[in-house]
């Protein structure tokens, strides 16, 4: 039985810490933030973390994840507090079940009770996001890289969800921080 856990960063480290950050590594092994044993803090305090896990309680295994955050950035000159999904990660054994949008569909959820307009994430496979109401992103778009170094691209693999009636802009967009 698949379970979906909704918890806080301390939630996770007094419980599920270990697992997840394996899920991870397996996920990202070029992260150096999960390499280095804590996927959150470059990103700065996460708004909620879930995380889905299998089996009976004294058996149970970590099969999926993912983080959001709220962050305030700029579209064009206007300041709007949006929704940041990353490290979503499922287990391989478990991939093509429809895990991955059932936590995307659960921080949808979560991001309209906070009235963020807006959902963005940056894809390794973009096309796991269409059926989740994604579209790509042609803005440009400012972010500190991992090196503390400041970007500006049109992001390959930038997406973005309306969560209200309010349609995405074509401005550039400033992050205020890092990519997620």
């Amino acid at each position: 039985m698949v379970e979906l856990h909704e918890m806080s960063r301390q939630e996770l480290a007094a419980s599920l810490d270990a697992e997840v950050h394996a899920l991870l590594r397996d996920a990202f092994p070029s992260d150096e933030a999960t390499a280095a044993g804590d996927y959150y803090p470059p990103y700065g305090p996460p708004a909620t973390i879930l995380v889905l896990s299998e089996g009976h309680p004294k058996e149970r295994r970590v099969i999926g994840h993912l983080v959001a955050y709220r962050r305030e950035i700029a579209i064009g000159p206007e300041p709007v507090e949006i929704g940041m999904i990353g490290g979503v990660a499922i287990a391989s054994a478990h991939r093509g079940k429809g895990h991955a949008r059932a936590l995307v569909d659960r921080t949808h959820l979560r991001f309209r009770q906070w009235t963020l307009p807006f959902s963005m994430l940056f894809a390794f496979e973009p096309s796991v996001y269409a059926s989740s109401g994604y579209k790509p992103m042609a803005n440009t778009t400012r972010f500190r890289d991992p090196d503390g170094t400041w970007k500006t691209v049109v992001h390959r693999g930038g997406m973005y969800a309306e969560l209200t009636g309010r349609r995405w802009p074509n401005l550039p967009i400033d992050l205020r921080g890092p990519a997620v």
